[in-house]
């Protein structure tokens, strides 16, 4: 692997939370800064792909309350009160404004900040993700894949489920797998942080608020992602007012690993307007 993306990281309190926070990109930037959403159990060190080619713009990212560095809640956030916690985020980061990218459960979160604190959010990215309740459910078998802690721990072990459950490049490429296998692994997260994590996932709906949903909006999903399906992106960009969607041909669901050429310059492309 290469070498990580020079960052600046601290410890920041979001109302109850205390989050780590890396923040990459030129300081001076005259653009909007890019608040980036991980996925289940993300850490913030797995967005250091996509970070090597956004690099005119300045993004934050965060460990989520129980992943990577930041302490597991008492009790479970859910995805409101994850979208509550960012609002926190921003406030202690002095951001008045973001665009947001949210990738997987992070899109879920992304949309519902998107809509409950509209006036803060410019654009919206939702990659490889859906809407809880109300989308075609992941395939059997990559759905089981997200019930194992081992693969979170064992790097021969997430390579080994890597192909049915992300689908895309991993089944085809096995040193993009072991990449992936070292870079998901890095930093594992708590076992009852990410129960939590999964319980957000599976009791909640982005579907109601998805048409009012104002902002500008890309949807982004690989055409052979077992996890997020292409046709819950289908569905959310045109239930969506202002979306476009992008389709990755041959990708699955880590698209910013197997593909950050193409899917750094769709997102580029899409931020930079109205700038």
């Amino acid at each position: 692997m290469s070498a990580p993306v020079t960052t600046e990281e601290r410890t920041v309190r979001a109302g109850r939370h205390d989050l780590r926070v890396s923040v990459a990109g030129p300081a001076e930037s005259s653009g909007t800064p890019l608040l980036l959403v991980n996925g289940l159990g993300g850490h913030v060190r797995m967005w250091d792909p996509l970070r090597r080619h956004l690099t005119g713009i300045r993004t934050f990212a965060f460990d989520a309350p129980g992943t990577g560095e930041s302490p597991t809640p008492t009790l479970p956030l859910g995805i409101a009160g994850s979208a509550r916690m960012l609002t926190k985020l921003m406030d202690a980061l002095e951001l008045d404004r973001v665009d947001v990218l949210g990738y997987s459960l992070g899109g879920m979160i992304a949309q519902q900040l998107a809509w409950t604190s509209p006036r803060r959010v410019r654009r919206v990215v939702l990659m490889s993700t859906n809407t809880g309740w109300g989308s075609i459910p992941s395939h059997p078998i990559a759905f089981a894949g997200l019930l194992s802690m081992r693969r979170l721990r064992d790097p021969q072990h997430y390579a080994a489920l890597a192909p049915k459950l992300l689908g895309g490049e991993m089944r085809r490429n096995p040193d993009l797998v072991q990449q992936a296998a070292a870079l998901r692994t890095t930093e594992s997260p708590d076992t009852r942080g990410y129960l939590y994590q999964m319980l957000a996932v599976t009791t909640w709906s982005t579907m109601p608020m998805l048409r009012l949903i104002r902002q500008p909006t890309l949807v982004v999903n690989g055409d052979d992602d077992p996890l997020a399906r292409p046709v819950n992106a289908k569905a959310i960009a045109a239930l969506i007012p202002h979306a476009e969607l992008h389709l990755v041909r041959g990708a699955g669901h880590h698209l910013f690993l197997e593909r950050p050429d193409e899917v750094s310059s769709v997102i580029d492309d899409f931020l930079a307007a109205g700038q």
